[in-house]
Parts: structure tokens; C-alpha cells; sequence
């Protein structure tokens, strides 16, 4: 908005645990890759990527490529294609149906490995002409892997396996105690915002995150704790006890990133569980319920083989919205082949929509459903008895919202309307800053009741008023008109707000 005086302009974006998927960082495509616009990949794009399109690509922070990262699955297809531009859905679906088309006439399947994850340079910036200019060479990225991790041949699964290892490592011992009782009331040492979380909340996330090094050894990368548990995040990670191979890119050492987060309430000591627990004790699911029976009869043996499931990846499942006429909208699944995920989605369609067992299906809804599971060695099929689902919490004026990404898009208005009105503008020329742009960055909790809570900001430059202005105006967001639900509980939902000031 722009105040009347005009000292400032606020410009606001509103995400809920909204993520873009990101290029390789320090590694220099047009170096190893040997991008050229005159080979046969960039025509191949040119010839089935309309200019106008092209045009439209968006490229992230300071970039001046777009690179296309993917897996391949146990047929050798490629799956999980992610563009490191932003685009519209027209654009992305362009990008990636054109490099399929090229991959299954070109490359083949019978060329990649499933262990490893490819990037490539697609388009380049020339100036202010964009073009595309792919590689002449696919870049395989081999993830770090540990002793307990080598019966797994997905890329994926690798990695998150090494993650999962050192996670229950962390649970198992560390020292929670350190976060109990750590604050005098003469002595308030609070340097960073998970201290004052812990302070004033009495609970935090605790955000482990490392890299693995060309020794094989886990180093610590800024891990989000307290001042003072980061020793304790050291030690543990220096004594991983596991021997670990370090990933490479390009058959070189190169570390790649590992996080995870630990919920940590005071007086309680955290207890390692299975992200899948709740879901599974909620929807019940059955090899013979109605549902499984129906899949049972529409998938062969040789289906069920494209599942590429495993003891990690134990689960193919089903998502989609429901809008205000209970019409399926937004249909995916986590499918690693595009031929199951077609045929399942398809049954799915043919399924009359009243024989499945909603829990709630009042409002605006995201729904998860099991289909099928990697049970003693063999893929089944199991589908969930009842339909797990979430909701997002929706804001006053925003009930009229047609599907969730409407609700979404209501919530972002009415944050930004919500500055406009309640941020004093006249606030940093009283202060007297310098001219020019003033980032900040908000992160806040909905939490159970529908309020704002645990509201922490970062800003680019130190200005201890702003700070607590905007902490002012985030307080007054009004109680959400309901809030966030999970499969028949209410949650907290984390939200985030990048939004600048333009001090004129």
C-alpha cells in the first residue's frame, strides 16, 4: 500500500508452507554440462515450447539458468520432474510432458540409474533474451549413503533413510534435560528466536539440519535450536556412529543437505514415532474392505510391480480436493510410474464417490486415501477404510472460498489488506531510516483456537521498532472463522510472510 504521505510502500506475500523447488547451487553448469542452443535437446524444446511461453519463464533470486532436476523409476522412466524457474501450471506441464516425449525417444530407458538423482541446464538468460540452451550432458547426483541404507536403490529412499538414521540417533541421545530449566529470571540470556520461543512457549522446534562431509563425517549447518543446545547438536552429530559414503555430483564430492525437525515441550521428553502412525490408526486400512476389493479387480499382477515400493516408500495413496458441489478437483498421487498413476486415478474416477467413508466432508477439504502398501515383501492392495484428510484454517470473510486453493489465495488478501490498515506508515520516517528496501520476513503460528501465535520476524536490517511493529500488527489478525482440522483433530499450521518496505 502506499500511505498518504507516501513513506512507504508494503508489498506482501502469503504462504502456506508454499516451497519452489530450487537449482543445484555452486556448481557450474555451463562449465561441465556443455549447454549449447544448436543441439538436439534445445531444438526439440524450441520445436514443442512456444516462444510465448518461453517468454514467461521467471527466473529464481539471481539466477540466469533454469535447470530440470528428475529420478528415474524401476522401468527406467523418468518421475518427479521439478523446473527451478516459477511459472504457471501451462508452463511447468509444457517444460516437462516435452522432455518425457524427448527422453522416451532419445534417451531411453535403459540408460539411468535409479540410485541416482540427473539435473540439466534447459534455458539460459542472454541480456534480456531468454532461450533455451540445454546441456549436452546429463549431470547424476549419487546421494550419501550409510550401512543401514544399502538394500534401498531408490535416490529418494537413500537419502531419507540417512535422514530418518541420524533422527532417531538424535531421539535416542541426546540430551533433552539440557532444555529444561535453562533460564534465570535475573539472567535472561535470549540470542536468537528459538531461545525466546522456549522461554515464553515453553516448547520449540528443534531444526536439525547437516551436510555430510568428503570425510563422511555429519557437520552441523545452522541448525534452528536454542543458544545453547547447540553443543549438544555437535556432539551428536560428531559421534554418529555410522560409516557413510559422502554423495557426489558429477563424480565429484559434493555435500548435499539433511534436516529434520523434533518437537521439544518442556517437562516432556521427546518420543520417536513413525510419520505414518497416525494416519494409519485414523483410516483403518483393509486388504478387504469394499474399495480394495474394486481396486483388486481392476489391477494385474504386472501393475502392481510398477509401485516401486519398498520398506521405506511403503505407500501409494490417492489425493484430491472436493469443492462446494462435491466434485473431485485436484487429483495426484504419489505414484513413481505415469502409466499406474493414470490407471489408478482412472478407477478411482469410476468409484461412486458415496460408497467411500468421509469422515467430514462438510467445507473445503484436502483428502488422502491408501491404495496400496509394501507389506513382507510384496506389494498388496490395502486402501484406507476411511479417508484421512486436512483442512486449512479459513479466514473471516473467506467462507464463500470454492476450493482450498481459493482459500489460500483469501487468506494472502486478507493479510495484506490486514497490513495496509494496521501498520503505521509513518513509523520509519519518525525513525528516520535511510531510503530504500526494508525486508522482513514473519513466521507464525495458527494455532488450535484460530489465533496468531509464536510470531518471530527476521529483518534485513536491524530496526528494533519495525520489529515491534509488526509483531503489533500481526497480534491483531482477527480469530480464524475455523481453524485448521487433521484427520478429526485441530492443529497448528505454520504460515509464513516475506513482505518489503520501500522508504521513500
Amino acid at each position: 500500500m502506499k500511505s498518504k504521505k507516501k513513506y512507504i510502500t508494503i508489498f506482501t506475500l502469503f504462504s502456506i508452507l508454499m516451497v519452489f523447488s530450487q537449482s543445484t547451487k555452486k556448481f557450474d553448469y555451463e562449465k561441465y554440462s556443455d549447454p549449447n542452443p544448436e543441439n538436439q535437446l534445445s531444438l526439440f524444446f524450441k520445436e514443442h515450447v512456444s516462444k510465448k511461453l518461453l517468454k514467461t519463464t521467471t527466473f529464481f533470486n539471481k539466477d540466469n539458468i533454469v535447470l530440470l532436476s528428475f529420478y528415474v523409476n524401476q522401468q527406467g522412466e523418468p518421475y518427479k520432474l521439478n523446473v527451478s524457474a516459477k511459472g504457471t501450471d501451462e508452463y511447468y506441464t509444457a517444460i516437462k510432458n516435452t522432455f518425457k516425449e524427448y527422453y522416451k525417444k532419445y534417451i531411453g530407458y535403459d540408460s539411468l540409474n535409479i540410485g541416482n538423482k540427473y539435473h540439466l541446464q534447459i534455458i539460459s538468460k542472454k541480456g534480456r533474451k531468454i532461450i533455451f540452451n540445454c546441456s549436452s550432458k546429463i549431470i547424476a547426483e549419487k546421494p550419501s549413503i550409510c550401512n543401514e541404507c544399502k538394500d534401498l536403490d531408490f535416490y529418494e529412499d537413500i537419502k531419507n533413510c540417512l535422514n530418518l538414521a541420524v533422527k532417531r540417533y538424535f531421539y535416542k541421545n541426546a540430551n533433552f534435560n539440557l532444555l529444561n530449566n535453562t533460564y534465570s529470571k535475573n539472567d535472561l540470556n535470549l540470542k536468537n528466536t528459538k531461545d525466546i520461543d522456549l522461554f515464553f512457549n515453553q516448547e520449540v522446534d528443534l531444526k536439525i539440519s547437516f551436510e555430510i562431509n568428503k570425510d563422511g563425517k555429519l557437520i552441523n549447518k545452522k541448525s534452528g535450536v536454542p543458544s545453547f543446545f547447540t553443543n549438544e547438536v555437535n556432539r551428536l552429530l560428531s559421534s554418529f556412529p555410522l560409516d557413510i559414503t559422502p554423495s557426489t555430483l558429477n563424480n565429484t564430492f559434493y555435500p548435499t543437505k539433511h534436516s529434520f525437525q523434533i518437537k521439544f515441550k518442556k517437562g516432556e521428553k521427546p518420543v520417536f514415532k513413525e510419520s505414518n502412525t497416525d494416519f494409519l490408526t485414523f483410516t483403518k486400512p483393509s486388504p478387504s474392505n469394499d474399495f480394495s476389493v474394486y481396486v483388486k479387480s481392476k489391477l494385474t499382477e504386472t501393475d502392481l510391480q510398477l509401485a516401486n515400493l519398498n520398506r521405506l516408500h511403503n505407500r501409494l495413496s490417492i489425493f484430491f480436493e472436493l469443492d462446494k458441489n462435491e466434485q473431485i478437483i485436484n487429483l495426484k498421487t504419489n505414484s513413481r510410474s505415469d502409466h499406474l498413476d493414470k490407471k489408478i486415478k482412472q478407477i478411482f474416477k469410476n468409484y461412486p464417490l458415496e460408497n467411500l467413508n468421509f469422515l467430514n466432508k462438510k467445507g473445503v477439504h484436502s483428502y488422502t486415501l491408501q491404495v496400496l502398501s509394501f507389506k513382507q515383501d510384496k506389494v498388496v492392495v490395502n486402501t484406507s477404510s476411511t479417508l484421512g484428510y486436512e483442512k486449512a484454517p479459513l479466514f473471516p470473510g473467506c467462507e464463500n472460498s470454492k476450493n482450498l486453493q481459493e482459500i489460500k489465495k483469501c487468506f494472502s488478501k486478507n493479510v495484506q489488506l490486514h497490513f495496509s490498515r494496521k501498520f503505521n506508515a509513518d513509523l520509519p520516517n519518525r525513525l528516520g531510516l535511510a531510503r530504500g528496501k526494508l525486508k522482513v520476513w514473519i513466521r507464525f503460528i495458527i494455532d488450535k483456537n484460530g489465533n496468531a501465535t509464536k510470531i518471530a520476524t527476521k529483518l534485513s536490517q536491524p530496526s528494533p521498532a519495525i520489529d515491534v511493529e509488526v509483531k503489533r500488527v500481526m497480534s491483531l489478525l482477527p480469530k480464524m472463522a475455523s481453524v485448521a482440522e487433521q484427520n478429526g483433530k485441530a492443529v497448528e499450521v505454520k504460515c509464513a510472510i516475506p513482505f518489503t518496505l520501500y522508504i521513500r
